[in-house]
């Protein structure tokens, strides 16, 4: 079960008493009217809170909730680390408090935007920090470093999406480099000479590191990734429109592009398939996200899948082992990712 954040004084305000006297009705004390007990008790569970626990929470300082605090809900990745964490909690008797900071209307998808809220960011999660919850997991909207905006809390912390070089948190992240050994194969065992590339943003590090190992990948082979092959882009579909627009005009094209992300492969994909250009027989497209949109391309897009479930449920294992005192194997967690190879190579 995931609740809006919401404290006793906003339960108080909505049922038009002290939150003293919410605290008496939830816990069966003090002079409260069994009609006003009975309104109190309608509007907690109308809220979404259960009556046992935050009783609990008030007696034991055990609430059995959880947060996660999320950079933006509206990144792809998101929803997908919410259900894994709540699929987890949830079966483990726990309820989920969802707070949203919406950074990626502000930022964009630039790193090195974010850091301007860097200190924001660190007053949400001390605000967080002192409501009733038992531990916290923070979800960034891109892979990162993010020591520095973790500060010491009261409350076990697990990041997810992002990394921590401090060691001093634990965290769970994806593997960017290994399964990019199979998205070259893919197109090298189909002969292809001539690879083209859309990078993600600049300031990118999952886009770097793609970058770098496809690159080492192809020199294993003998193999060189030309500096007009290499587009640029920003993460948008609009990205792999332009990055059309820049492959129609080379003399020699490349036979096969590999696009950072998913939303640029389908903006290519769509810009040559309005230009006459067949997928995959002129040229192949490899994407990387496995996002929902890929479900309805023509031709399907071979692509890579985050596995961003598992992430999530094993940021809620971590999360609740901290919280029963038990110290987890592991401070970092890095999930391989898969190849999933569908109708746009050949």
């Amino acid at each position: 079960m995931i609740i809006i954040l919401m404290n006793m004084k906003e339960i108080a305000q909505l049922a038009g008493v002290t939150a003293a006297t919410v605290s008496n009705a939830i816990n069966g004390t003090g002079n409260v009217s069994e009609k006003k007990r009975k309104e109190i008790m309608e509007i907690v569970e109308r809220e979404g809170y259960s009556p046992n626990r935050f009783a609990k929470s008030l007696r034991t300082k055990e609430s059995n909730t959880i947060g996660i605090m999320v950079e933006d809900i509206t990144a792809f990745q998101t929803p997908r680390i919410i259900n894994g964490i709540n699929n987890y909690v949830e079966k483990q008797g726990y309820a989920v408090i969802l707070n949203n900071m919406s950074l990626l209307e502000k930022t964009g998808n630039h790193y090195s935007e974010l850091s301007s809220y860097q200190s924001a960011i660190s007053k949400s999660i001390k605000l967080f920090n002192k409501t009733q919850i038992d531990g916290l997991v923070y979800v960034a909207m891109h892979d990162r470093d993010v020591m520095e905006l973790i500060p010491k809390l009261s409350i076990p912390i697990v990041l997810v999406y992002c990394y921590d070089t401090s060691k001093n948190n634990y965290y769970v992240t994806y593997d960017n480099v290994d399964v990019i050994v199979d998205v070259a194969e893919c197109l090298m065992k189909r002969g292809n000479e001539k690879i083209g590339v859309i990078k993600g943003a600049e300031d990118s590090l999952p886009s770097q590191k793609r970058l770098k190992s496809f690159i080492t990948q192809l020199k294993k082979e003998g193999k060189e990734l030309k500096e007009e092959y290499i587009f640029p882009g920003a993460w948008e579909f609009d990205d792999g429109v332009k990055a059309y627009e820049r492959y129609k005009q080379l003399e020699e094209k490349p036979t096969a592009i590999f696009a950072m992300n998913d939303l640029m492969a389908v903006g290519f994909m769509d810009a040559a398939l309005n230009d006459g250009v067949r997928i995959p027989e002129d040229v192949s497209v490899i994407g990387f996200d496995n996002r929902q949109e890929c479900r309805f391309t023509r031709p399907r897009l071979t692509t890579v899948d985050i596995p961003l479930e598992k992430m999530g449920e094993k940021a809620g294992q971590i999360l609740l082992d901290l919280i029963s005192g038990k110290t987890p194997e592991d401070r970092k967690v890095i999930l391989p990712c898969e190849f999933l190879e569908k109708n746009s190579v050949i």
